[in-house]
């Protein structure tokens, strides 16, 4: 609205709206009650910028808290006010909703479009390359301990493609994930299969290095790297790797012990937890097979 500003000042008037009644308030108190359900509604001082413009209806049935028109914000939103008959509150009421439906039905449109196009856009994509249908399978199973899948999940859930290094990362733990649950299960075989781990003094044990790592000591003196071995019968020890095994890691890892086939001599105590699981102490005169 155009026109010269006469003044500009904070009036004694309160808008506010009941968003479950569809409903505008004009009160003289900063929180009314709405008149059809009761419930105590926030409301917004109304300002007024005084201009030399007449005042029309549009003035009457205003609900924003900005008057800038000649009345000074005496008529602004004066229909929803204690101020107006019966009848005119209720014609400014129904036109209020009839505006805020119709304004409601564009938006769910507009809404209905764009997920419209997000699924085209997205089928389109999780066919355009093999292995997507794979990909997405193994999101939708949830839930992910792991957060960055978790998150690729909640993307495609919302019909966004994923860019390609996220798919590249999302393939890489998919991959890990498989061979872990692969991992999980020939351990669970084994573990039925494996015969009860032997007891006793100067054992031998001929068998494979199916895990070693290095181990930092509790208290500074230096670590001491440690494996487990599955004896060809099954069975499982942890034991520390003897010396002549730790001299063949040379200036590699310990992970270059893993998958050899050795033979040593041990004191093997049974794991009071698993009967094919046990602890090889004084490990030595040990050989590395063909």
């Amino acid at each position: 609205m155009t026109g010269m500003i006469i003044d500009a000042r904070p009036t004694s008037y309160f808008l506010a709206r009941c968003a479950p009644c569809a409903r505008p308030v004009r009160a003289e108190m900063p929180n009314p009650p709405c008149p059809e359900c009761g419930r105590t509604l926030r409301g917004e001082r109304l300002f007024a910028v005084t201009r030399d413009e007449s005042c029309d209806g549009s003035c009457m049935n205003a609900v924003g808290p900005s008057c800038s028109c000649s009345c000074g914000g005496a008529n602004h939103g004066r229909s929803y006010g204690a101020q107006s008959t019966r009848e005119e509150t209720e014609r400014a009421v129904a036109a209020y909703r009839a505006r805020i439906a119709k304004e409601e039905e564009k938006r769910a449109k507009k809404a209905a479009a764009a997920r419209s196009r997000a699924e085209r856009e997205f089928a389109a994509w999780s066919t355009a390359a093999p292995g997507r249908a794979e990909l997405l399978a193994y999101l939708s199973e949830g839930p992910h301990d792991n957060e960055f899948v978790a998150d690729m999940a909640r993307h495609v859930a919302q019909l966004r493609p994923l860019t390609e290094r996220q798919e590249a990362a999302v393939g890489r733990c998919m991959e890990f994930a498989r061979r872990r649950a692969e991992a999980v299960q020939r351990r669970a075989q084994e573990a039925a299969t494996a015969a009860p781990v032997p007891t006793g003094k100067a054992l031998v044990i001929t068998g494979e290095i199916v895990h070693a790592r290095y181990e930092d000591a509790d208290f500074g003196s230096g670590g001491r790297y440690k494996m487990l071995v599955r004896n060809d019968d099954g069975w499982r020890v942890w034991s520390t790797v003897p010396s002549a095994l730790t001299r063949e890691i040379g200036s590699g890892t310990a992970r270059d012990l893993q998958g050899k086939r050795v033979q040593f001599t041990a004191d093997v105590e049974p794991s009071p937890k698993d009967a094919s699981y046990g602890f090889a102490k004084r490990p030595r005169k040990a050989v590395t097979l063909a």
